[in-house]
Formats: C-alpha cells, sequence, structure tokens
C-alpha cells in the first residue's frame, strides 16, 4: 500500500506551458518574437558576508545581482534581431520598387562584357533608357553594344566590335531602372555602444491568467550564431540569444532588476 507524505496544497499554483518572448525598448514598445524554444529565466547573486575571528560570520550584502533570460529564436527576423542587439546594428529595409540610375560608368575592353550595378530581383534584364561614349555620344543597342544576363540574373553589356561609337576601351555611360527585391539589412561593425532592451516572460493559462516575469534593463551577451540546418531536416534554423539584466538604479529600489506578476495563483 503507498503512503504519500502530503498532498497537494493548491493546484493552481503547479504550472505549465511555455511562455511569450517579448523585446521592446521600453515596456511600452514591446514586440511579440514569435516561436521560441528553451524558454529559460534565472536570477542569480553573491551573497557577501562578514567573517570575524571572534564572533559569528555574519551576511552584510549582496552583489552581482543579475537575471539571464535564454531561448532559441525560430523566427529569424532580422527587425527583431536589431532590437534585441540594441543599437550595435545598422538595421535598413529595400523597397522592391523601380530605382533609376544615371550615367553609371564603365569600360568597355574587346567585346568582353561588364555587369551593371544593380540587377532586377527576379533575375530580368533591366530597362535600359539610354546609354552614350565618355564624350556623351549616344550609343544604340545592338549596334554600338548589346545587353544580356550573366549566369547570377545580372544585366551585363558588351561593346559591338563593329561600333563606330564604343571603341575598344572606351568608356561608356548607361541610364536605366532596376526593381530590387524587398529586403531586409542588417550590418555591425564599428557601433561599441549597446542600449539596454527590457524583456518580458509571459505564460497565459487556458483561463486567459497570466504568469508574467518582466526584466527591465537586459542586454544582448553573445554573436549571432547561425547553423544552416541539413536540407531534409525537420529543424529550423535557432540562433540562441542570451539577454542579461542588470539592476537599474534609476527605478525604486526593491523594483530594480525584475517583476513577476502571477495571476494564475490567485484563486477569486
Amino acid at each position: 500500500m503507498s503512503s504519500y507524505q502530503t498532498t497537494v496544497q493548491d493546484s493552481n499554483q503547479i504550472r505549465f506551458g511555455s511562455a511569450k518572448v517579448e523585446v521592446g525598448a521600453t515596456i511600452g514598445s514591446l514586440v511579440n518574437l514569435g516561436a521560441a524554444q528553451d524558454i529559460t529565466f534565472e536570477e542569480s547573486f553573491e551573497v557577501v558576508y562578514l567573517v570575524p575571528d571572534n564572533a559569528p560570520k555574519k551576511q552584510i550584502t549582496v552583489k552581482d545581482h543579475e537575471a539571464k533570460v535564454t531561448f532559441s529564436m525560430m523566427e529569424v527576423n532580422l527587425a527583431n534581431l536589431n532590437t534585441i542587439r540594441g543599437g550595435m546594428d545598422t538595421y535598413d529595409t529595400v523597397d522592391g520598387s523601380s530605382t533609376p540610375v544615371t550615367n553609371e560608368a564603365h569600360v568597355l575592353t574587346g567585346v568582353s562584357g561588364v555587369r551593371l550595378d544593380h540587377k532586377n530581383g527576379d533575375g530580368t534584364l533591366v530597362t535600359i533608357s539610354g546609354a552614350t561614349d565618355t564624350a556623351g555620344t549616344t550609343a544604340v543597342a545592338n549596334t554600338d553594344y548589346v545587353a544580356y544576363l550573366d549566369s547570377e540574373g545580372y544585366t551585363c553589356v558588351a561593346r559591338v566590335s563593329a561600333s563606330t561609337v564604343i571603341t575598344d576601351g572606351d568608356g561608356i555611360k548607361v541610364s536605366y531602372s532596376y526593381t530590387p527585391s524587398t529586403s531586409r539589412t542588417l550590418s555591425t561593425g564599428g557601433l561599441n555602444t549597446i542600449t539596454p532592451r527590457v524583456v518580458r516572460l509571459t505564460n497565459t493559462n487556458s483561463a486567459g491568467k497570466k504568469f508574467e516575469i518582466t526584466v527591465y534593463s537586459a542586454t544582448s551577451e553573445g554573436g549571432i550564431k547561425l547553423e544552416f540546418p541539413a536540407d531534409d531536416g525537420d529543424e529550423p534554423m535557432m540562433p540562441e540569444i542570451t539577454l542579461n539584466g542588470i539592476v537599474d538604479a534609476t527605478r525604486t529600489a526593491g523594483d530594480q532588476l525584475f517583476k513577476i506578476v502571477d495571476e494564475q495563483g490567485v484563486t477569486a
């Protein structure tokens, strides 16, 4: 016969389920990072003791009080990565609309082609509106130069050997328009200040009640690591994120590191 030492005291205090992860510059600007794995919150600190030779050991303070949030990010969203990393990067978006280029200069040697600087996102020929030699004389398509696509979808121009406008070694100025793919860009290097972020973990149960942890001032630790999974694998790319929270001295003492709000463990 089985015997038990106790019984469950309050089943509302037993927690199940994962959490929503949000990060932002302020509590009011938190962004939901979406799907994630291995979401963890961990507090750490060191207790400092006074140890006299002739009296009992006595606690005098706590130092290095920190709170760490870690998770594996399943949605590799560059805008969200930029937010997480606190301003150490340059983030931009490229609008996929027609963009004009005027008098882009190249030198044509022999009949070898040169690649134009920009390409259409769909890999088609750009729309060339005009071309001249270095003196400004108009060059005619298929008479003085030809345009073609290379293996990477870039438009190239080459001199027609019989051209009397574009001679061997002469320059050509090409005006054209191209439509890039809509994209996001994240570049880094040279910005050395990281602005702390607010990070929040929220577990909501079936009754709509929350168990919520907010870390007030957390800084991204470690660089981006992107592991490309096997083509036939069933796991996505998942960069590991670590946000280390420290005390925010601008807040009221006793509420400077993190706050836990529990609606689930309260009975009506």
